[in-house]
């Protein structure tokens, strides 16, 4: 990478990106372009990023950055790009996916994230949908998906990041693709004169909840005044040098944020690993100081530490027991209202000093001083587990379509339960409507979903998302989601995924009348199935397989099997997030008469999971949960 410098992982704590404290909010005139013109001018030599590749970490500066999105920016206005078309980049988290982002945006493009796990099928319904006329690809796993679909011909260009790559066609690589930096001197100054921040900066796809993804429109002013929510409960991001580990891809929001908006407007630098999925590998490496992930991210981690704990010695188990028995009184003390005792608390910093902290820095958490997740619901032992070992990790609350968080735990140490209280930024505001659903209005709010007006107007009404989620007001003035007006499953993994259509192609089958499928808050996705009895009986009756009653079907061994193969001809048409990982047939129909049902059939899912509690949980492999809940009891 040419103007990189090298970094030693051994050493992550010399990392200081900036001396320079930022205004206390972004200009409200801000673009992308503008901010990364000012960065490049009051902070060219600091560090803008850093990305691992073959083993080792490299360093971009604000000038490197700048210089190589001016570049690519020449480039593309040079093929043609016009203000307003859409470029569509599928790959992993890396620098090149940021450079092209910035560049579309700098070039008054809009940027359209596809997920580089995304099929032939789904890559095709995002160019379509979007209309993209170029598109960035990371190498040749994603350029071979792309060549499959029937948009790839039409396509002005495809730049592959890879420079191993043979050009061919309309095919280049990102090296051959750039200007020369000498054509490309005040191009970042004039592109930053000419974005406004109404310009539509990106799409987001977010899950649909009868249909095919939507396009959440963000604009520059969504992305940095939503992102720029984060000073309200979290100011350590704009007051000390941060490390972040982006793992989460370019195209969610979240990672987005971390990788892309957050650096220019604060003091988070980000770090882009070999791959995504080597994060394990790159925390090790990085010590990140500030995190933003789904509550599985931190369920997985306390497992392994737990784990590790019972597989160690004798000795070390007792000092970590006798410490968790101090640790558990003093987060009390903690949480408790009124002064915090002093004593307990200076043991506690012991046992976290000798016992927790050394735990932690097996797996590269020892420096997280400002954990947060969202997406989904927080197991509470999950959360009290790292609370107990002296990690404050928080709740927030936010969505695509507002970029940011409306709500989050303001309160160090705060108990389980809850997402919080609103911001405190006063252009921003929450409310709670009559049916309990929580509204957001603010300067960040998403403009509407491509080529979806009906469902635009229904999420955005006299300038107030409407979030979809059911909130309880706490009298203390606390905020908890209590239930879900919109179908849509947030997978503790961070996944965002509509039921309706994974039901669909479960009721293909024509052994299959009726399926649930449930996940909310849970590692993957299960479902509880309806056989058609008519259908299934007949298929029975003619193998000789005795069935007198529906609830004959549960039992028998042959229909078991039948409605396994038909879940995995459905999972051969979904993407993996969405696959049934296990099921069960119902010992019911589901019908109004058992409540589950509404009179034209439609599900009414917070009762069905309350009445199939146990059948759903029986589909989970619950090891984690009981490791975590063991971990904190009998101390």
């Amino acid at each position: 990478m040419g103007g990189s410098h090298s970094f030693s992982p051994a050493s992550p704590t010399a990392i200081a990106p900036s001396a320079i404290l930022p205004s206390p909010m972004p200009p409200d005139d801000a673009t992308l372009p503008s901010l990364l013109r000012d960065r490049r001018d009051s902070m060219g030599r600091e560090i803008a990023f850093f990305q691992k590749r073959a083993g080792s970490w490299h360093a971009s500066t604000w000038d490197d950055y700048a210089r190589r999105v001016a570049c690519l920016s020449r480039a593309l206005l040079d093929h043609g790009l016009q203000k307003g078309d859409h470029v569509a980049i599928i790959g992993d988290v890396s620098q090149e996916w940021v450079i092209a982002f910035m560049a579309t945006a700098c070039s008054g493009g809009v940027a359209v994230g596809i997920y580089f796990t995304s099929s032939t099928e789904e890559v095709e319904y995002f160019l379509e949908d979007s209309g993209s006329t170029f598109v960035f690809v990371a190498g040749e796993k994603e350029l071979g998906i792309l060549l499959r679909s029937r948009q790839a011909a039409a396509l002005k260009k495809i730049v592959v990041f890879d420079p191993t790559v043979p050009s061919l066609g309309n095919i280049v690589t990102l090296s051959q693709f750039s200007a020369p930096a000498s054509a490309c001197a005040a191009l970042l100054d004039d592109q930053a004169g000419l974005a406004r921040p109404d310009d539509n900066a990106c799409i987001v796809y977010t899950s649909g909840t009868t249909g095919n993804p939507k396009g959440a429109i963000l604009t520059h002013r969504s992305l940095i005044q939503g992102a720029a929510t984060t000073r309200s409960y979290c100011p350590a991001l704009y007051r000390d040098p941060q490390r972040v580990v982006v793992h989460l891809p370019l195209s969610h929001v979240v990672g987005l944020g971390q990788g892309i908006v957050f650096p220019l407007i604060s003091k988070v630098t980000p770090y882009f690993g070999e791959t995504g999925a080597d994060f394990a590998t790159t925390i090790q490496d990085v010590k990140p100081t500030y995190w933003m992930a789904p509550p599985r991210f931190y369920q997985r981690y306390a497992a392994e530490l737990v784990s590790r704990i019972n597989a160690s010695s004798s000795a070390r188990k007792t000092s970590y027991h006798f410490a968790m028995s101090i640790a558990q009184k003093a987060l009390a003390d903690r949480q408790a209202d009124g002064p915090d005792d002093p004593l307990l608390q200076a043991l506690f910093a012991t046992c976290r000093d000798q016992i927790f902290l050394p735990l932690l820095a097996e797996i590269g958490l020892d420096q997280l001083t400002s954990p947060y997740t969202a997406s989904a619901p927080m197991p509470p032992d999950v959360m009290k587990l790292w609370q107990t070992w002296g990690v404050n990790l928080k709740e927030a609350y936010g969505q695509t379509e507002l970029v940011g968080a409306n709500v989050a735990q303001m309160r160090d140490w705060s108990t389980p339960g809850t997402i919080g209280v609103p911001i405190a930024d006063p252009r921003w505001k929450t409310r709670v409507a009559g049916d309990g659903e929580m509204l957001v209005a603010g300067p960040g709010l998403f403009i509407g979903y491509l080529n979806k007006p009906e469902e635009t107007l229904e999420a955005l009404r006299d300038g107030w998302l409407h979030t979809g989620d059911v909130v309880q007001l706490h009298p203390d003035g606390l905020l908890a989601i209590i239930d879900r007006k919109k179908e849509i499953i947030n997978t503790s993994g961070g996944k965002s995924i509509s039921p309706a259509q994974i039901e669909n192609e479960l009721r293909q089958s024509p052994y299959i009348s009726e399926a649930a499928v449930c996940g909310d808050g849970r590692k993957y996705l299960v479902a509880l199935i309806e056989v058609d009895h008519i259908a299934t009986a007949d298929w029975a009756q003619s193998r000789n397989e005795i069935i007198n009653t529906y609830a004959d079907f549960c039992s028998s061994e042959a229909v078991i099997r039948l409605i396994e193969g038909e879940v995995a001809k459905a999972n051969q048409r979904l993407a993996p997030v969405e696959q049934i990982k296990s099921f069960r047939i119902l010992p019911e129909e589901l019908t109004a008469e058992n409540g589950v049902m509404t009179a034209t059939r439609k599900k009414k899912r917070k009762v069905l999971n309350e009445r199939y509690k146990d059948l759903i949980d029986s589909l989970y492999d619950h090891s984690e949960d009981s490791l975590i809940r063991g971990a904190l009891s009998n101390i």
